[in-house]
């Protein structure tokens, strides 16, 4: 059994080596998923000498594992929020119930609702931030009767370069996953 444990050690520590001379370099420590041999999902986090990981788990506590990432629909921030803000415009209101509404009526009724922002601003505000957006989107969600998961990933996922006004742009949204 120690063997075991020390090869996933090794193994751990080998796959957050990257990780960790990243910080060295920037001064930040990324949070990542790492998905283990089995396929299961885990949130991690290397802090240098030390890191963090836990199981990511679904709304009856079990373990994610081999879970789909289809992406039903992704709408930009810019379209729901104004910038730095988590309240929905009244137009958006409306253009979400009618998508949920819509997806409910097809047969799909349980969704997971991601929040992700650009790098301007803080880790912390970023998270906060993509959290708060996810959760005004799926108040919209429960409210027209679907099960809704909200993850918030702040900065840690673009899709495109921070770098430019349009990557940033690209960036801030919210996507909803059908399961």
């Amino acid at each position: 059994m120690k063997s075991i444990i020390r090869t996933l050690v090794f193994v751990l520590g080998s796959a957050l080596l990257p990780v960790n001379a990243m910080a060295l370099d920037t001064g930040s420590y990324p949070a990542a998923i790492w998905i283990d041999p089995d396929g299961c999902e885990h949130w991690v986090l290397d802090l240098g000498v030390e890191g963090m990981m836990s199981p990511r788990l679904d709304r009856e506590g079990r373990p994610v594992c081999g879970r789909s990432t289809q992406i039903c629909m992704e709408f930009p921030d810019d379209v729901l929020f104004r910038v730095n803000e988590a309240t929905l415009s009244p137009s958006a209101i409306g253009m979400l119930r009618s998508y949920f509404s819509k997806e409910i009526s097809s047969g799909t009724s349980a969704f997971i609702i991601k929040g992700h922002t650009d790098n301007t601003g803080s880790i912390y505000y970023n998270f906060d931030l993509a959290r708060a957006r996810a959760e005004a989107v799926a108040a919209i969600a429960r409210e027209v009767g679907a099960v809704v998961q909200v993850e918030s990933y702040g900065e840690m996922q673009p899709i495109a370069s921070n770098d430019t006004e349009d990557g940033r742009r690209r960036n801030r949204r919210v996507e909803v996953l059908c399961e």
